[in-house]
């Protein structure tokens, strides 16, 4: 399925820059959803900006903010229309994101990573670094013009675990960061399958809104290559060792800032009692949330053999994150 892209408009939303301004410096409470890949965040991003408690940046805001046509649209009375026209461009296409559950549509909860980054394939490189935080500082901005600042906003970005977490901190001092954790070796199962499915299977959503992913997908020497790479035992080794250098990074960035505003919850937690790790979000926010809408819906993949070893590999590297989230000598959970 091909997928249309709108140009961006020619003045757009910087004919309103004097009014989100005023927001750079004063967006409102910033709740951050940190974690790896495939370890939970996508899910507990999907419920929490359900609830109805929090303000959230959805596929459509990244499609139009791309365009420049984030606040015009709003200000001109376009959104409903430009949202339908955004749903109806995946019109026949998957209803999903096709590497989870989540469902594609405009509401779809996004990462800020795809508003802020340079158009590269992102994973283990921060989307947040001095460069670029003036565009996440004009996106949080934005919307707080455009939702006002009472409720939190919920913002999501893995790449950005743990070494963009300084930066982000110190920018915002009252931020709030939930960070979900889940078993490595887990962790890297799921990553192997669902990089594999990206590089093999176009999916008209991310095509939309992600350039890197668009990219890759004009690009089939590339992506042979891409995909090659990610089937063989380096590939595995490359994903072992960023999420070994993140989670290491974390428990490191924790040590360091024991008054950071931190709260650590396990994926595997979360699907064992969705309700009581919502009581300590609820808790850790000050605030009151409702009963999750969806219950969770597990995921442990069959692990396979060269995952396992590269994890096997790696598992005394582990050890720090194991023993401080409670896995222990455990080969998986």
């Amino acid at each position: 399925m091909s997928v249309a892209l709108q140009p961006p408009l020619t003045d757009g939303d910087a004919a309103y820059r004097a009014e989100w301004r005023a927001y750079e410096h004063e967006a409102g409470p910033l709740v951050f959803l940190v974690g790896c890949q495939r370890s939970g965040t996508t899910w507990l991003h999907l419920q929490l900006a359900h609830s109805g408690a929090f303000r959230f940046l959805s596929a459509y805001e990244v499609y139009a903010n791309a365009r420049g046509a984030l606040v015009h649209n709003h200000r001109l009375g376009l959104t409903t229309e430009a949202q339908t026209a955004f749903e109806a461009s995946l019109a026949g296409a998957a209803g999903d994101r096709g590497i989870d559950a989540i469902p594609a549509r405009a509401d779809t909860p996004e990462e800020y990573g795809l508003v802020i980054g340079d158009g590269d394939l992102r994973y283990d490189q921060p989307d947040t670094t001095p460069d670029t935080l003036p565009r996440l500082r004009e996106l949080c901005a934005k919307k707080a013009l455009l939702e006002g600042c009472e409720r939190p906003l919920l913002l999501k970005s893995p790449p950005d675990y743990p070494t963009a977490l300084p930066l982000l901190a110190a920018t915002w001092p009252r931020a709030r960061f939930i960070a979900i954790q889940r078993h490595p070796l887990q962790t890297l199962q799921s990553q192997v399958n669902a990089w594999r499915h990206l590089a093999m299977r176009q999916n008209p959503y991310l095509l939309l809104l992600d350039r890197g992913y668009r990219d890759l997908f004009n690009d089939p020497a590339r992506r042979m290559r891409q995909g090659l790479f990610l089937h063989s035992p380096a590939g595995i080794a490359w994903l072992a060792d960023s999420i070994l250098r993140a989670h290491l990074g974390f428990v490191q960035w924790l040590d360091a800032n024991a008054d950071a505003n931190v709260l650590t919850l396990g994926y595997e937690e979360m699907c064992a009692d969705q309700g009581a790790a919502f009581a300590r979000i609820a808790q850790f926010l000050d605030m009151e949330l409702p009963t999750p809408a969806v219950a969770s819906v597990p995921r442990k993949s069959r692990v396979a053999t060269e995952v396992l070893a590269a994890y096997e590999a790696r598992r005394g590297a582990f050890a720090p994150f194991l023993e401080r989230f409670g896995y222990g000598s455990a080969l998986s959970a």
